[in-house]
């Protein structure tokens, strides 16, 4: 249990590090005026929370920078949503009830707004509408060369693709297939449909089928064109301004993974929770390591005509998280009422 202090002293360091992203030391913190002890004590402290993996030294100076365990003490304990002035929550109003004309336009605006109020990438995914459950699956030969796979929706929408059969594939794989569809995924919604193709089926398929193809590919392909454009990203150049530690190899691989929809699900499938308040994911909590220099805030909305989405920023780990989720959170309330409006109409 930290003391009193120790917490003011490490709400202090990231305070001074999400400002000016230099490590903080004794004398920094003297200076700032709002600890009332010593230089001498506020080192004794550090050293304790050094100790105790909150913070931690970077190369040879004196200062220290907060751990993740630092981040996720301060992000689960101390820090609260920042006031948006009045002028930021005009401008958010403002923005918002222009160029609004059709429904996806409030979370491309969303984007937008979130992203230049922020200086971090912002994604926005448009609700999800309840009704979409995959109800039926089929493969059908439809000659010797060509097969046709079907899904259907519970509110009557088909999807169906013709593929080429591949070479040496025969009825009883269709049949396997499609019993594997029906037994496990037909009931379930589009989203966890098409989280369990970036996840689990591949190697599921790969113990369950007797011949392996490209029945993952086709899948997608056909779920693909029962989703509209849903998933909304903007300001993708900011974060270059925080990629000085990554090699061009990386950089890219972070570019292809925010602009693939299916990546971006996958993603965010790891930390979504519909029911909370907000989700954090900080540097290395992240099962991909190509985020260990990152944070990810992301805030789920309910909308309960047309459904679920949620608000987010991928920035730095030291990203301003109170001023962040205090500008998420005023969003939230105008793309709520926005879809009330839509509604009503």
């Amino acid at each position: 249990m930290l003391t009193e202090r120790q917490l003011l002293i490490l709400n202090k360091i990231i305070e001074r590090f999400t400002k000016d992203g230099q490590p903080v030391s004794s004398k920094t913190l003297v200076e700032d005026g709002s600890i009332n002890v010593s230089s001498a004590t506020i080192r004794n402290e550090m050293s304790t929370l050094e100790e105790l993996d909150y913070i931690e030294k970077v190369h040879s100076s004196s200062g220290r920078v907060p751990s993740v365990k630092g981040y996720r003490f301060y992000v689960d304990h101390l820090m609260r949503p920042k006031h948006v002035d009045t002028h930021k929550r005009g401008k958010i109003k403002n923005y918002m009830n222009s160029q609004i004309f059709e429904i996806s336009d409030v979370f491309y605006q969303s984007a937008e707004l979130l992203s230049e109020l922020t200086s971090y990438t912002a994604i926005v995914l448009g609700p999800q509408s309840k009704s979409k459950i995959l109800t039926g699956f089929r493969i059908v030969p439809l000659n010797y060369q060509q097969m046709m796979l079907i899904m259907q929706l519970d509110n009557f929408e088909v999807q169906n693709m013709i593929f080429k059969i591949p070479s040496g594939l025969h009825v009883e794989n269709f049949k396997q297939v499609t019993d594997f569809m029906n037994n496990n995924l037909v009931g379930e919604s589009l989203n966890t449909v098409y989280y369990a193709l970036q996840t689990d089926l591949p190697n599921l398929f790969e113990k369950y089928l007797t011949m392996n193809w490209n029945i993952i590919e086709m899948l997608e392909r056909t779920l693909l064109h029962f989703e509209d454009e849903q998933m909304f990203v903007s300001g993708k150049m900011n974060i270059l301004d925080f990629t000085e530690d990554m090699n061009i190899r990386q950089v890219k691989d972070l570019y292809s993974i925010l602009d693939n929809e299916g990546s971006l699900f996958t993603l965010f499938n790891q930390l979504y929770d519909r029911q909370g308040t907000y989700n954090i994911r900080i540097g290395d909590e992240f099962e991909d390591r190509l985020f260990e220099s990152f944070s990810l805030m992301s805030v789920p909305y309910q909308d309960d005509y047309f459904g679920g989405g949620f608000i987010a920023v991928l920035g730095p780990t030291n990203m301003s998280y109170d001023s962040t989720l205090g500008v998420i959170q005023v969003l939230k309330e105008e793309i709520l009422g926005k879809l009330e409006d839509f509604y009503l109409e």
